[in-house]
Parts: structure tokens; C-alpha cells; sequence
């Protein structure tokens, strides 16, 4: 397990967790313009965060 940054999305009501992308350069700037760019094109709550997740090939495989 490490801490890496991460760009959630969450839907319905209450927010659940549906999606979780690893931010490859580990910049929360990076991330908040990724979370930008998605509030534009869709009606899901993102949020960027720093998560304890296991990582393998530069993707996300569980959050804990």
C-alpha cells in the first residue's frame, strides 16, 4: 500500500464511490484540473484526494 494522489467521482444520493483514477505525476494541481475539466462534462461530484491505495502498472487496483 501507498498514499497517492487520486481523482474520485462519486454518484447518486448519498455519494457512493463509483470510480478512481491514479494521477500519474502526483500533483494535486494536475488533479484539480482534471476535476475541472470533468464538472464540465458531467453531472457526478469529483473530488481529489490523497488515498491509501495498492498500485500496480500506474493504475489504481484498490482503495482502502
Amino acid at each position: 500500500m501507498e498514499i497517492v494522489i487520486s481523482l474520485l467521482m462519486f454518484l447518486g444520493e448519498p455519494p457512493i464511490l463509483k470510480e478512481h483514477l491514479f494521477i500519474k505525476d502526483q500533483k494535486m494541481s494536475t488533479c484539480l484540473k482534471m476535476k475541472r475539466i470533468s464538472e464540465r462534462s458531467s453531472n457526478a461530484k469529483y473530488q481529489c484526494a490523497k488515498v491509501k491505495a495498492v498500485v500496480q502498472d500506474n493504475k489504481i487496483i484498490s482503495i482502502s
